[in-house]
């Protein structure tokens, strides 16, 4: 096994569990926000914010560290599909970054300035915008670890014609 194999199976995990994260949000958190009163919604929010703000940007780092490395590892194949796929998926991830900078992180601050008693007429809107740049983020995520793993696959069979090849010999 070698580092790249290494380093793409760990991403593959990384990206999985974000975009199996966020998929379960499409399922079932969104619908469900979608329909909480205004006070319920900002309990909800304020308090699922503080959970993934202390974990998240680690993770990405680490995430887009592995993938740009792995990346690195792969520069002599850069014509293959393999390189490629690793490249587009590392755009997914990246492009789901922006975002989440662009567009969900201003839109929490506001919501968490929000008070219970006293909403903005406008909070259905941004609710709606908050929930839609949740879906994209998700379709972001679920084409990265589709590239990811379509990387593996391609990788694996690379690897398994080479072998034959030594075996031949």
């Amino acid at each position: 096994m070698n580092v790249s194999m290494i380093f793409r199976y760990i991403s593959l995990m990384m990206t999985g569990l974000m975009a199996g994260s966020s998929f379960a949000f499409v399922l079932g958190m969104g619908p469900a926000m979608e329909r909480l009163t205004v006070g319920s919604y900002i309990e909800l929010h304020q308090s699922m914010e503080t959970v993934f703000v202390a974990w998240t940007p680690f993770f990405y780092l680490a995430l887009t560290l592995i993938i740009t490395t792995n990346l690195f590892l792969l520069r002599k194949e850069w014509r293959s599909l393999e390189f490629v796929l690793v490249a587009f998926a590392l755009l997914c991830i990246l492009d789901e970054l922006v975002m989440t900078w662009t567009g969900n992180l201003p839109l929490n601050r506001v919501i968490n300035s929000w008070q219970m008693m006293t909403p903005p007429a406008d909070w259905i809107e941004v609710r709606s915008q908050w929930v839609r740049f949740m879906y994209i983020r998700c379709a972001l995520l679920i084409s990265g670890f589709g590239l990811l793993l379509a990387s593996s696959f391609v990788m694996k069979r690379s690897q398994d014609s080479h072998s034959s090849v030594f075996v031949a010999v």
